[in-house]
């Protein structure tokens, strides 16, 4: 977890008891959670955990590596531990189980910067794969 704390110092931002908390939330939670369901998972832990605040530290904790943005279907936001974290600079992607929210990271890509792609110069890209995790799978079988 120091790693982490770490991470958060190098990139400018303050641990605080609230950032603290949420990152001891995730590394401690194998899927994704939304904001409302950090807000009320802290809730009975934290002071003063208005919403605005929550989504305010996931998206400053996302922009340092120690969580990720999961790319997803609805509208609402969610956010997953980067388990890669004292090394999320570098490249690597995640893989999401649709089902349970678990997820991986991918560190296996084709693509960089400044290579062209059907008459494009790549600049930069964002990747998410989605599946389905073993234990999904292994239950999904033993249900049918």
């Amino acid at each position: 977890m120091q790693e982490l704390y770490q991470r958060l110092r190098e990139s400018g931002l303050k641990l605080t008891p609230r950032r603290k908390a949420i990152i001891d939330l995730f590394a401690g939670h194998e899927g994704r959670l939304s904001p409302r369901e950090v807000q009320s998972l802290l809730s009975t832990t934290v002071d003063r955990c208005g919403l605005p605040g929550v989504y305010r530290n996931l998206e400053a904790l996302a922009d340092c590596g120690v969580l990720f943005r999961v790319a997803g279907f609805g509208r609402e936001r969610s956010y997953a531990f980067c388990a890669h974290g004292d090394h999320a600079d570098e490249h690597h992607h995640h893989i999401v189980c649709v089902s349970c929210g678990r997820s991986a990271v991918v560190e296996e890509c084709g693509y960089r910067a400044g290579m062209m792609i059907g008459g494009f110069r790549l600049v930069d890209h964002v990747v998410q794969l989605q599946g389905l995790c073993d234990g999904c799978m292994n239950s999904s079988r033993r249900n049918s």
